[in-house]
């Protein structure tokens, strides 16, 4: 199954139509997306009016994101204009950071079918392909903003983490072990052997927000099968079974080194020629195993007429 999509509708009613000056872009107000500002525009171009999607990133470091949007141009009597476009955006060279139709209609025929009240409605439906370069946006914060709700900080890296000592109990056999200590003193702990970053989207998973995906699930899972979270574990695995696009190869390292038998199980199905057979095989032994070993030589042998 291919990983979801990354889908989201921005649509605006720009007023004042009437009053466009040639040339000068009007923006509507930036709304966030899966971590990334977006903002419609309309500019009056010539006899043409043209609608634009614009993806107000501001950095420097190289980034990308390819997607589809379909643009329209809605009017309250049903009718409909729309036009579609795949161009990626990016900060790198033949990249631009907006991307739309700058004679989407002639400006009579918008008037004439698409104005009412001065006002036109803009409307972007768009599916996020890829994104490269554009760092995860915190699904929630254990920062000192939610001390009055923790009992407990862990440093990771050098950054604190305020938590629920109950929460991961009862989530992690490590941290029930951990939290024994009952003293009324907030306590601190330091957790070595992790990175911060990780550790953010571990507690992100534990408190119920959706932090995997293929830029988080290796350093999750490593957490969770660390700190025995049964719970996040099956987690990362359905994720890796339904979701997440990691060649078979990949997938069955994960599933030995961390023990994932409904994994294993599904990537060795999708096994079925020799071809397939030869992209999983490691020249590593170690990283591979042997049961996989002894079900790829089966198959093998089925093979052979």
């Amino acid at each position: 199954m291919p990983a979801v999509a990354k889908e989201f509708l921005l649509t605006n009613n720009f007023k004042n139509v009437s009053e466009m000056k040639e040339g000068i872009y009007v923006y509507s107000e930036a709304e966030e997306h899966f971590g990334v500002p977006w903002n419609l525009s309309i500019v009056r171009n010539e006899q043409h009016f043209g609608i634009y999607l614009y993806c107000s990133i501001k950095k420097t470091e190289k980034w990308r994101i390819e997607a589809e949007r379909d643009l329209k141009l809605i009017a309250v009597t049903g009718k409909v204009r729309s036009g579609n476009l795949r161009n990626p955006f990016g900060n790198s060279e033949g990249e631009v950071l907006n991307w739309g139709f700058p004679g989407f209609i002639t400006w009579d025929e918008l008037i004439k079918d698409y104005v009412i009240d001065d006002s036109v409605t803009v409307e972007a439906r768009v599916k996020i392909l890829k994104m490269t370069g554009i760092e995860k946006k915190k699904l929630r914060n254990f920062d000192e903003s939610t001390e009055e709700f923790s009992d407990v900080i862990l440093i990771v890296e050098d950054q604190k983490f305020f938590v629920l000592r109950l929460f991961l109990a009862s989530k992690s056999t490590f941290f029930k072990s951990l939290f024994m200590d009952k003293s009324e003193k907030l306590p601190e702990y330091t957790l070595s052997d992790a990175k911060s970053k990780d550790f953010q989207n571990f507690l992100e998973l534990f408190y119920g927000e959706s932090s995997l995906d293929e830029s988080t699930i290796a350093g999750i899972l490593h957490l969770a099968d660390a700190y025995d979270a049964k719970l996040a574990v099956q987690k990362c695995e359905e994720f890796l079974m339904e979701n997440s696009e990691k060649t078979v190869k990949e997938k069955l390292k994960l599933a030995h080194r961390y023990k994932l038998k409904n994994l294993k199980i599904k990537c060795l199905s999708k096994i079925t020629t020799a071809a397939e057979i030869r992209s999983v095989l490691s020249h590593d032994a170690s990283e591979m195993d042997p049961s996989v070993v002894g079900a790829l030589l089966q198959k093998s042998l089925s093979l052979i007429p």
